[in-house]
């Protein structure tokens, strides 16, 4: 059957601000109510997939932020099973919308449909990207995203969920604010930055530390505020960009500089590398954030590639 179905997350940043008015948009640009279903929840979120399958959609659009994403493509995984994903296209609309950004797609969810319905009608190629899904397994759960990292990666999160403070300007204070603890040596970041026991294997291979305090993986190149973590994210396919730490806050806030310009720096104690399996195992659980979303999972964490998605950049 074909056609183009469209997702929106309602209570994704964007659309909060302007709560029942994108989804009308959407369905406007599109011409079809039925194609532009929106969810509150995300137990929503499966059904749409399933009646999507059913039609053998040809592109799924995501209207929504880079959580949206990671929501939406686990359920699509699963529903599509071992059948290829249709080409996807992320409309932004979030808080947060690094994924979108790291391919270069910029614009309202709207416009950027209206582009796709235009090309689509007219028969007219796609400009179109490749990037890694993540596979993730905690050991309590298996899901699907772009983005995932621990230790003090996944700290800094959860001090964002903890006080609402999402937002770009947000963030940026809660940076500054990690700054300051450590120009006056202050408990605070040295209680982010803390190490912790644990086993890193890198393609069945083990890093020779005996603690770390954080590995990270990627698909996606970026991160918000313009930070570009991962370069090496979509070098080779069947792969994502891999990171381990075991570093100071001082030595760390002395790289984001490097991160800033995408480029990888070079230290002893800031791993960094390509691979298609990476394995965190602790004495504890293991907490991650995955596309802004925190997780506990079991004592062992397991990332490996996931689907090898086409993403709609033009």
């Amino acid at each position: 059957m074909g056609g183009i179905g469209i997702i929106l997350n309602k209570n994704a940043g964007k659309h909060r601000a302007f709560r029942g008015t994108i989804g009308e948009k959407l369905a406007f640009v599109l011409g079809d109510p039925e194609s532009v279903r929106e969810t509150s929840q995300v137990e929503e979120i499966e059904g749409v997939m399933r009646s999507f399958f059913e039609r053998r959609i040809a592109i799924l659009g995501i209207s929504g932020g880079d959580g949206s994403n990671h929501y939406v493509l686990t359920q699509a995984m699963r529903v599509w099973g071992a059948e290829p994903l249709p080409q996807v296209a992320l409309l932004c609309g979030g808080t947060h919308n690094a994924h979108a950004l790291s391919i270069g797609v910029r614009g309202t969810p709207d416009r950027l449909l209206a582009n796709i319905v235009r090309k689509y009608h007219a028969g007219e190629p796609f400009q179109i990207t490749h990037r890694q899904l993540l596979r993730i397994d905690d050991g309590v759960r298996q899901h699907y995203g772009f983005t995932m990292a621990t230790g003090f990666m996944y700290r800094f999160y959860a001090e964002l969920v903890a006080t609402r403070r999402d937002s770009p300007a947000k963030v940026a204070a809660l940076l500054a604010s990690w700054i300051g603890s450590w120009m006056v040596g202050g408990k605070r970041i040295r209680h982010i930055f803390r190490l912790e026991p644990g086993r890193i294997r890198v393609d069945g291979q083990e890093l020779p530390w005996q603690d770390q305090n954080g590995i990270s993986a990627s698909g996606m190149e970026m991160l918000g505020l313009g930070f570009m973590p991962y370069p090496r994210a979509a070098e080779t396919p069947r792969t994502f960009h891999v990171g381990a730490m075991r570093i100071k806050p001082g030595v760390f806030l002395r790289l984001m500089t490097a991160y800033k310009r995408g480029r990888v720096p070079v230290h002893p104690d800031a791993y960094s590398n390509i691979a298609s399996h990476l394995q965190l195992e602790q004495d504890s659980p293991v907490e991650y954030v995955l596309d802004g979303e925190l997780y506990r999972g079991a004592n062992r964490l397991t990332i490996e590639t996931g689907a090898r998605l086409t993403l709609l950049t033009s």
